[in-house]
């Protein structure tokens, strides 16, 4: 082998090399833009989801003030529903602005644009407890209506919360 083609070979792995190196660091660049984007995305999603939160807040503190009970107040609820059911319009309208905020949340959620974790720190409990007083009267509109997607995002925002206490035998209310 001949002086030039030991040069050669030396320079073509040398080229190899700078090669491998500038693809390596490249990857590196692109798995941090990955990371970094991610990272933006879960900020943005909380973010939008704490204002959606705080909004809703507002939401409720007006239906509150209209009528509708509070959410652990069962036997009030009760007493909606079946106004509503009877034919009470301000009720059913009342229930219906209600469940919408919740079902918007749900929407959200389902789409990725709001964070379930966060929802579910917050108001996991809430959630569940208002899907369990008003699936009566959201069951009854479905098959009033002929509509079976009626208040799913809600529904299913409330099966994927973590309930907060779970009630053994013998235990209080």
């Amino acid at each position: 082998m001949t002086a030039f083609e030991r040069w050669s070979l030396v320079a073509a792995f040398g080229s190899l090399g700078v090669g491998v190196v500038g693809f390596v660091a490249l990857a590196w660049q692109l798995l941090m833009l990955a990371r970094s984007t991610k990272q933006d995305h879960d900020r943005r999603r909380k973010q939008a989801t704490m204002e959606f939160l705080a909004d809703n807040m507002n939401q409720r503190k007006s239906l509150f003030d209209e009528g509708i009970p509070p959410e652990r107040d069962h036997a009030a609820i009760e007493a909606l529903i079946d106004r509503s059911m009877s034919g009470d319009e301000r009720a059913t309208k009342l229930i219906t602005s209600y469940l919408t905020t919740f079902n918007l949340l749900g929407a959200g959620t389902r789409s990725d644009a709001f964070d379930r974790q966060l929802i579910d720190d917050a108001w996991g409990g809430l959630i569940i407890s208002v899907w369990n007083n008003y699936r009566p009267w959201a069951e009854a509109q479905r098959q009033e209506h002929g509509e079976p997607r009626l208040w799913r995002n809600l529904e299913w925002l409330a099966g994927h919360m973590t309930p907060r206490r779970v009630l053994r035998d013998g235990d209080g209310d």
